[in-house]
């Protein structure tokens, strides 16, 4: 099917792991699920409430970040393509390979992470189109947007944090 974004979830839970132990992390469950659903819930008893302007802003927030992430995955995946220089001795070459394995699997991490990302802008911008369409004020879809908000940040700090350690090794690299 063409529009199956199961995948797309499944690769990004399988990124929040122990990279020691390769388990899934119930500390980054916890952060990037979790967190929301509280915030959720105190949007919700503090019955906090989103006016039309506010959902106006989302759709702009959304729309903008879902050309941005998918410019950055075009740019990370030049990086994935890009062929670099096997070394001659042994040791090296090693180590070179290991370095590569780890780069490698930061960047389909990240590409997993990015991906997830656009579809959670997809979602909260449908939301937040229809709230804004309806003129819908109510507290459930003021909790949810709240939610998502809280998710897309989190979730974006951990592609920054990748992003972050996959150039740093690319700036060591070319040094």
């Amino acid at each position: 099917m063409k529009i199956n974004i199961f995948p797309i979830i499944r690769d990004h839970l399988k990124s929040l792991r122990n990279e020691k132990t390769d388990k899934p992390s119930y500390l980054d469950y916890f952060i990037f699920f979790g967190v929301p659903i509280i915030l959720g819930f105190f949007v919700y008893y503090n019955d906090l409430h989103l006016d039309r302007e506010s959902y106006n802003a989302s759709i702009t927030f959304f729309g903008v970040f879902i050309a941005l992430l998918l410019n950055i995955q075009i740019a990370i995946f030049s990086i994935y393509q890009r062929k670099w220089k096997r070394k001659q001795e042994d040791i090296d070459a090693q180590i070179q390979d290991e370095d590569l394995e780890i780069r490698r699997r930061l960047l389909e991490q990240l590409n997993s992470n990015i991906s997830y990302l656009v579809l959670i802008c997809c979602i909260t911008l449908v939301i937040v189109l229809s709230s804004y369409v309806q003129s819908d004020n109510s507290i459930l879809t003021a909790t949810i947007t709240f939610g998502l908000y809280a998710h897309f940040i989190l979730t974006m700090l951990m592609i920054v944090k990748r992003a972050h350690a996959l150039f740093q090794r690319e700036y060591g690299e070319n040094q």
